[in-house]
């Protein structure tokens, strides 16, 4: 089984979050958290206890055009709302086996898509 979810908030990058100031990071991190895990909940995500992730950020633009997995805080911190929502136990090798990033899909929004593939 598998469960799609998609947030409207275009995520930060790696490169953008090396010249952040700590406190906005640190908010974009509780902010995007808070976001997936009521995203799961709306989504029904059921607990499991293996999963495997695939990030595809979502672009309206051709301007944005990240590196491949230039996204992994976003999606760090997307994970822990998963976790917060008790989608799976924790991120260690024993619940989370994979993170496979996707290069951007333009389309008509910003944003992030994750698929969560029990595994």
């Amino acid at each position: 089984m598998e469960w799609t979810v998609t947030d409207r908030e275009r995520p930060w990058t790696a490169n953008s979050e090396r010249s952040m100031h700590f406190h906005k990071r640190a908010q974009l991190v509780r902010d995007a958290r808070q976001r997936w895990h009521w995203l799961a909940l709306a989504a029904s995500i059921p607990h499991m206890e293996r999963v495997s992730i695939v990030a595809q950020p979502l672009s309206k633009t051709r301007k944005w055009r990240p590196d491949v997995a230039a996204c992994y805080p976003t999606v760090k911190a997307a994970i822990d709302g998963l976790v917060d929502a008790g989608v799976i136990d924790d991120d260690d090798d024993k619940h989370l086996i994979s993170v496979t990033f996707l290069p951007v899909r333009f389309g008509t929004i910003d944003g992030l898509t994750l698929t969560v593939v029990e595994e």
